[in-house]
């Protein structure tokens, strides 16, 4: 039955990316669901009807047997054309596609107006012209209606379907007095335009290229290689590529993130898709997660299979189609920072070492407007320093100091302006009184808030504009709104361990990532303790460690294993609890201190084996702990989720020889149970079904 299923789901998968991409013809002339009559206004021929005849030049392009004449008389009006009547029996469909195209032949080169009524969809009448290249041979020419109309009230197609397709010839030239001009029309069509393939990463630069950090194996924390290209063919002749490993031990959810991620985030705003080249050793499957929502989407994962074996093949995940795991939604309209990608998800590793190779990550997303109306709103209301005029500037104004100046027109201390920029995507920062003062950022602010410029100088925010948008009011000098931030100061002290020369790490978890990154630490007053503050939204918690040096591969990471402030569920990293406040830290490295002397504080805790077993590890309801008799004492027991949260928390009494751990309230995944006895303490994996 699953066998079943799985065939089922895969032949839904490709019939939908059929009829995704198919073209939506309209009219062709040759049967008769596909062929209709136009209706002649503006001209002696006024209410007679044309219709299909045969092509005059079946060649080149279009060969059919059938198309429809057009003649524009002598007497013609400027405005002289013909309108379908009946409509076609498809109407045209502005929502899925955004042009419509049409083969035309005509022995002199006049200009094809295409003209849009009777929305079924509210749409305004739509309007444009293009002028063809060639005489005498068929030709296509397409319209594109993501562009405005030509007419009032000078709207966009797309979006919008519509009932009636008039189509002129000439259009604003009067007939000539005395010949009348013939033109042929052929194969209408909607369909979406052609779009490039801008590349994330090809692994040939290093502006092009990351690595990927492994989860779920023996790899745990380690990172991706760029390898030579193994089989340089006609799919795929690029010099190096990335090498991706599933070791034998790999777990049914191992995969691996970007790290760092992309130096720009992926737009799907417009829908779109990922395509990515495999180079894999069997025929299986490719799972890609987007994560990281700038614009407030849920992760998003799709599977899609591979069918060549030991060859280059391109597979492309489209943001349409509905995430593989909850809420199940789409990713379009959405903007993304991370990928994270898996080999046969749902499958364990099958004792061996399999091998797959990965290279030209590129992101095919529909046009965007050229410019669009950007709202810019910032809250004043916590700056302290005088100041008389806010201003926005960006890239979109040449940094302007008084080029868009904001209005508080209420008097609630919030500023803003709207500003006609292109779109794309823009650095700017909030100023006041022509560059007297500005908005100062150090990097290590919440991603997608804020970027280096390519100089390496200024640290400014950043936004992707790809249509008219209200950007989020935010604080003056900050990424939040004003009181939903919190700053965070952590203090590191070295005791005796000796700091590398201005290279220590804030690092660990899924927000600081691997050492080298934008979370350096620094000892600019020279008392041996390396410090950094950031900001973050009130209630952030998460995973953190510290690196004495710029290692990629975490091989300068602290060790703390077995002591108190250890998390061994992720690496034995340090937990950042929930912040409510501005907050400090003050611990040391490699130590589970509580202040920067390195000489207080300190217990060490023994990862002692044989504490407890539990029985069955993979949970539908509950799971039976048995404590070792040797240690009798009382004992704390917590329960992990995997992202550190507690789950559970209870002192299991010493009499008790086992604990019947009820996990049917959980939802699915994998959970850490962690027994500790006085000083000692061991833990155990478990998945919830």
């Amino acid at each position: 039955m699953k066998k079943r299923l799985l065939l089922f789901s895969l032949a839904v998968f490709f019939m939908t990316l059929n009829s995704m991409f198919a073209q939506q013809v309209i009219l062709d002339f040759e049967t008769g669901g596909t062929t209709t009559t136009f209706q002649y206004f503006g001209s002696s021929l006024d209410g007679q009807l044309t219709g299909a005849t045969a092509n005059p030049n079946p060649s080149g392009i279009n060969t059919s047997a059938n198309v429809v004449k057009f003649v524009k008389p002598s007497n013609a009006q400027t405005w002289a054309g013909a309108f379908s009547n009946p409509n076609p029996t498809t109407p045209v469909d502005g929502v899925t596609y955004d042009q419509v195209c049409l083969n035309v032949y005509m022995d002199s080169l006049h200009s094809v107006s295409l003209k849009l009524e009777n929305s079924t969809t509210g749409g305004a009448n739509w309007l444009q012209t293009v002028t063809p290249s060639t005489a005498g041979a068929w030709e296509t020419v397409c319209f594109d209606l993501t562009q405005t109309s030509i007419e009032g009230p000078f709207q966009i197609a797309a979006g919008h379907s519509f009932a009636t397709v008039t189509v002129f010839f000439g259009f604003g030239t009067a007939g000539n007095g005395t010949d009348s001009l013939v033109f042929y029309m052929d194969d209408v069509v909607a369909q979406n335009k052609e779009v490039t393939c801008n590349t994330i990463f090809d692994f040939e630069t290093p502006a092009t290229g990351t690595t990927f950090q492994y989860f779920g194996s023996a790899l745990d924390g380690s990172l991706t290689s760029v390898v030579a290209n193994p089989n340089p063919t006609a799919g795929n002749g690029s010099d190096t590529v990335l090498m991706y490993i599933k070791p034998g031990d790999a777990q049914v959810w191992a995969g691996a993130f970007s790290n760092p991620n992309p130096t720009s985030p992926l737009n799907l705003t417009n829908g779109g898709e990922v395509c990515v080249k495999v180079h894999m050793s069997h025929i299986g499957s490719v799972t890609m997660k987007l994560e990281n929502s700038t614009t407030g989407g849920a992760n998003w994962a799709l599977t899609v299979p591979n069918t060549v074996v030991d060859d280059w093949e391109e597979l492309c995940f489209n943001a349409d189609l509905l995430s593989v795991e909850a809420p199940f939604a789409a990713a379009t309209g959405h903007v993304y920072t991370r990928i994270t990608f898996f080999i046969d998800l749902g499958t364990a590793g099958n004792g061996i070492i399999d091998t797959t190779y990965i290279d030209d990550f590129c992101l095919k997303a529909p046009n965007a407007p050229a410019n669009a109306d950007v709202t810019f709103a910032v809250d004043m209301n916590n700056f302290t320093g005088g100041f008389t005029q806010p201003y926005v500037s960006g890239t979109f104004n040449n940094w302007s100091g008084d080029g868009n100046p904001l209005t508080d027109a209420d008097g609630d201390g919030v500023w803003s302006t709207t500003v006609n920029i292109p779109t794309g995507t823009i650095e700017y920062k909030f100023t006041y009184d022509n560059w007297a003062g500005q908005e100062q950022f150090n990097g290590t602010e919440k991603a997608g808030c804020t970027v280096k410029d390519p100089s390496g100088q200024f640290v400014n925010r950043v936004a992707l504009i790809s249509e008219n948008t209200a950007l989020d009011t935010i604080c003056f000098n900050s990424c939040y709104a004003c009181g939903e931030g919190a700053m965070i100061t952590i203090n590191l002290g070295f005791g005796t361990v000796t700091p590398d020369s201005g290279d220590v790490y804030l690092a660990g978890g899924s927000e600081f990532g691997a050492p080298g990154g934008r979370f350096r630490m620094n000892d600019n007053d020279g008392d041996g303790v390396f410090s950094i503050t950031f900001e973050r939204n009130k209630g952030f918690s998460g995973y953190y460690s510290f690196a004495n040096g710029n290692c990629p591969d975490f091989s300068c990471k602290e060790d703390i294993t077995g002591q108190s402030c250890a998390r061994p569920e992720n690496f034995n990293d340090r937990w950042l609890n929930p912040v409510t406040q501005d907050t400090t830290i003050a611990t040391c490295y490699a130590i589970c201190s509580e202040n920067t002397d390195c000489t207080t504080g300190i217990k060490d805790y023994d990862f002692t084996e044989g504490l407890f077993t539990v029985a069955p590890s993979r949970v539908d309801h509950s799971t039976q702990i048995t404590f070792s008799e040797n240690y009798p004492q009382d004992r704390q027991m917590k329960v992990f989720s995997a992202s550190g949260q507690i789950v559970f928390n209870q002192i299991i009494r010493g009499n008790e020889s086992t604990y019947n751990l009820n996990m049917s309230h959980l939802s699915s995944g994998m959970y850490f149970i962690h027994v500790q006895i006085g000083t000692k303490y061991e833990y155990r994996k478990v998945i919830r079904e």
